[in-house]
C-alpha cells in the first residue's frame, strides 16, 4: 500500500471527523475551537455559532448534581488540561433550549505549536446524546420495581422457580405461610419434602408438577389450578390451590389458601342436611293434617246438615297450594343457590360471596318454615272453620305485622307474576282479635283478584291499605286495578261454590270462607265494589276488638 503524504492523512483524518455520529469539540483556553458537524447537529447550531463558546454556556444553569454548569464545566476542562482524562454525564441545551443529556469523553490535553512559534494546550472532548437510553433504563428500572413491588404485596402466595429447580423468590405471604426459612427450602425438592411430609401424596404431587412443567414448556399455557394438602412448619396443614404459567426463564407459582372456604363449605353443607331434616319433618306434620283433614271431610259427608259442604276438601288443597307451593319453590331456590355456591367455591371463593350466600340461606330457611306453619294453620283453620273453629286464639297483634307476614308468604308467587303487591298499613294500628282468620281472609282475597283480575299475564297492582276509623274501628281495603267484575256476577260472588273458573282449578270457596270469616268470628262486614274493566275494591269493616260472643262459641 502506498504511503500518504501528511496532506492527505490529514483530509482521511478530516473526513473520519466529520462522518462521525458522535459529536467532537476541540477546545483550548476553554473555549471551543472547533466542531464536527455531529456537533452542530446535536446544539442545533451552525458551526460558526457554537465555535468560541465556553461549553458551560451550552448547559443549563445547574447540572442535576446541583453544580453550576460554569464552575463544574471549569473543574472538569482544567482537569483534562492536567492530562487526565475524564468520562461523566453532562445535561447540555439545544438551540431551542430543549435539555438533552450527553456521554462525554474528555482526553487529556496535549501541548501543541500555534502561529509565531507560540505553544497551546488542547483536549478533544467526543460526546453523544444518550438521553433516550438513559429515560429507557430508568423506565425499565421502574418496571422492574413495580413487578417487584407488587410480586411481594400480591395479595396471594407466589413463588419464582428456575427452571432447574431453585427457589429465586417468594414473597411475604407464602413465606408467613408456611413458616420456613430461605435457607430450609433452597429447592423444589427440599420444598416438597417439607411441605408435603406423606410419600405417597408427595409422589402424587410431584408427578402432576413435573407432567404439568413438561406440557406448558412445550405447548405453553398455565399450570392446571390443583389442591394440595401442604404442611406448614408448625404442623398445621392448609388447603393450597396451585397454579402458575411460565415467564421467561423462571416459573411463577401461584397458590390460593381455601382451608377457610373448605371449612365454611363443610358447615354450609352440615346447614343444609339439618334444612332438608326440618323440611322432613314439617313435611311429616303436614301429611298427619292432612289425613287429619281428610277423616274431618269423611265426617263432615256423613253429616246431613254439612252434607253440601262435601266439596270443601276441593277448596281446601286450593287455599294450600299457595304456601306449599311458596315452600317447595323457596327449596328448588335454595338448591340452585347451592349449586351456584358450590361452582364458585371451586374457581376461588371471596368472603362476599359466602356471606350473601348465608344470608340467602337464612332467609329462605325462614320462608320455608313460615309457609309450612302457615299450611299447618290453614288446614287447622280450616277444620276448625268447618266444624266449631274450636282452635282459634284471640291475641293482641299489630295489623302491620299480619300484613308483612302474607307478603313475605306470597313474594315467591308475585316474583312469578306481573302483578306487584303494595301494602299501605298503618304501623301503628294494634288489635285484639283472631290473626290466623284475619290473615286468611286476605290471603284469599289477593289470591282471588289475582286469579281472576289479571288473566293472561296482564300486568297490575294490587293495594292492600289500612285506616282506623275510630278508636273501636277500622277499615281494610284491598283494591286491584284489573279487569274488574261483570254486574251480573256481582251478586253472587259470595255464594259457596260459585266460580266464573269451573273446571279450572276454581272452587268457589275462597270468598265464602273470607266471608264467613268476616262476618263470623272477626266480628266485622266485607262488600265490594266494582266495574268492568274498571278494577275492584274489597272493604272490611272491622271491629280493633273481636266480639266477646264469638270467643264464648269458640269454648
Amino acid at each position: 500500500m502506498p504511503m500518504k503524504n501528511a496532506e492527505e492523512e490529514l483530509l482521511v483524518f478530516r473526513e473520519m471527523v466529520e462522518c462521525a455520529n458522535d459529536g467532537m469539540l476541540l477546545v483550548e483556553d476553554g473555549i471551543i475551537i472547533e466542531c464536527n458537524p455531529a456537533a452542530c447537529r446535536l446544539f442545533g447550531l451552525p458551526h460558526d455559532k457554537l465555535a468560541g463558546q465556553h461549553p458551560g454556556t451550552l448547559s443549563p444553569e445547574y447540572q442535576e448534581n446541583g453544580r453550576k454548569s460554569l464552575e463544574y464545566a471549569d473543574e472538569l476542562m482544567a482537569d483534562a488540561m492536567a492530562g487526565n482524562a475524564r468520562t461523566f454525564l453532562w445535561q447540555h441545551c439545544k438551540a431551542d433550549g430543549a435539555v438533552f443529556t450527553a456521554e462525554m469523553a474528555l482526553n487529556p490535553a496535549k501541548t501543541v505549536h500555534v502561529s509565531d512559534g507560540k505553544e497551546a494546550k488542547r483536549f478533544v472532548t467526543v460526546f453523544r446524546d444518550v438521553t433516550k437510553t438513559i429515560e429507557a433504563e430508568k423506565a425499565l428500572e421502574k418496571s422492574e420495581q413495580r413487578f417487584r413491588r407488587l410480586f411481594e404485596l400480591a395479595p396471594v402466595h407466589l413463588l419464582l422457580i428456575s427452571r432447574d429447580g431453585r427457589i429465586m423468590a417468594r414473597n411475604r405471604w407464602h413465606a408467613n405461610l408456611l413458616g420456613y426459612t430461605d435457607e430450609e427450602i433452597p429447592d423444589i425438592e427440599h420444598y416438597w419434602s417439607l411441605i408435603i411430609p406423606d410419600p405417597g401424596e408427595r409422589n402424587r404431587a410431584k408427578a402432576l408438577w413435573e407432567a404439568g412443567i413438561e406440557r406448558i414448556s412445550k405447548t405453553g399455557g398455565e399450570l392446571k389450578p390443583t389442591e394440595l394438602r401442604v404442611a406448614t412448619k408448625s404442623g398445621e396443614l392448609r388447603n393450597l390451590v396451585a397454579g402458575g404459567s411460565i415467564i421467561g426463564s423462571e416459573i411463577v407459582v401461584t397458590f390460593y389458601d381455601v382451608t377457610e372456604e373448605r371449612l365454611f363449605q363443610a358447615e354450609l353443607e352440615q346447614m343444609n342436611t339439618q334444612l332438608e331434616k326440618r323440611v322432613q319433618e314439617r313435611t311429616r306434620e303436614l301429611e298427619d293434617a292432612l289425613s287429619t283433614l281428610r277423616r274431618t271431610q269423611e265426617e263432615l259427608i256423613r253429616s246431613e246438615k254439612l252434607a253440601g259442604l262435601g266439596s270443601l276438601v276441593a277448596g281446601i288443597a286450593h287455599e294450600l297450594n299457595t304456601p306449599i307451593g311458596n315452600a317447595v319453590m323457596v327449596a328448588s331456590t335454595l338448591r340452585d343457590l347451592e349449586r351456584h355456591f358450590s361452582k364458585l367455591s371451586q374457581e376461588g371463593l371471596k368472603r362476599s360471596v359466602l356471606e350473601n350466600f348465608v344470608r340467602d340461606l337464612q332467609e329462605s330457611t325462614e320462608v320455608i318454615e313460615r309457609n309450612l306453619l302457615r299450611a299447618a294453620e290453614m288446614i287447622k283453620s280450616f277444620k276448625q272453620v268447618a266444624v266449631d273453629q274450636s282452635s282459634h286464639q284471640r291475641r293482641a297483634f299489630l295489623l302491620s305485622e299480619i300484613v308483612n307476614e302474607l307478603r313475605l308468604a306470597l313474594s315467591p308467587q308475585f316474583k312469578r307474576s306481573t302483578v306487584e303487591l303494595l301494602v299501605d298499613v298503618d304501623p301503628e294500628i294494634c288489635m285484639n282479635s283472631f290473626p290466623g282468620p284475619l290473615s286468611q281472609v286476605l290471603m284469599n282475597l289477593v289470591n282471588n283478584a289475582m286469579i281472576h283480575a289479571f288473566e293472561d299475564g296482564t300486568a297490575g297492582e294490587i293495594l292492600l291499605s289500612s285506616s282506623a276509623v275510630s278508636q273501636d274501628s277500622l277499615t281494610i281495603r284491598v283494591r286491584d286495578n284489573g279487569s274488574g267484575i261483570e254486574p251480573h256476577v256481582l251478586p253472587h260472588i259470595f255464594n259457596p261454590f260459585f266460580t266464573t273458573k269451573l273446571g279450572t282449578g276454581g272452587s268457589g270457596l275462597g270468598l265464602h270462607i273470607a266471608y264467613s270469616l268476616v262476618t263470623g268470628i272477626l266480628g266485622g262486614s266485607i262488600n265490594i265494589k266494582s266495574e268492568a274493566a274498571q278494577g275492584t275494591e274489597v272493604c272490611l269493616h272491622l271491629p280493633v276488638t273481636a266480639p266477646a260472643k264469638n270467643e264464648e262459641i269458640l269454648q
